[in-house]
């Protein structure tokens, strides 16, 4: 008989604590279609809007959606905490790729890159933050 590697169980190995804490994050993303006229919306670039959905300052989590017109873009800005994109709606794409719905574009602490919404559609993300954002350009 042939030894197969891939007939071989591999051991399982738990992820690491904080990855699997981010993952249950994004779970709690809002299911599409999405009434958007249902949220408060604050203009944080031209396009680009925001809705906290949660603030947890005690993880130093926050959850948001952001909803961002066809050629919008949010400025070059660096990641003092980790980052997760669920994109919803629509199509961004950083310095990295382009997302498109059910993809997660990730961002690492100390990362820096920008985000344009492109275009077709409005691009709808749940967005989850685990730190600050210093902005670098305005």
């Amino acid at each position: 008989m042939v030894d197969d590697p891939y007939a071989r169980e591999a051991p399982r190995q738990q992820p690491p604590p904080s990855l699997r804490e981010q993952i249950l994050d994004l779970a709690q993303a809002p299911t599409p279609p999405l009434d958007l006229g249902a949220y408060a919306w604050v203009e944080i670039a031209p396009g680009v809007r925001v809705h906290v959905l949660e603030d947890d300052p005690q993880r130093g989590v926050r959850a948001c959606l952001v909803w961002a017109q066809p050629g919008s873009r949010h400025p070059r800005h660096r990641h003092l905490g980790d980052e997760n994109i669920l994109v919803l709606q629509g199509r961004v794409r950083d310095e990295r790729g382009t997302y498109g719905p059910g993809q997660v574009c990730r961002s690492r602490a100390g990362s820096i890159h920008s985000e344009e919404a492109l275009a077709g559609e409005d691009c709808v993300c749940y967005v989850v933050y685990y730190g600050e954002l210093e902005v670098l350009e305005a």
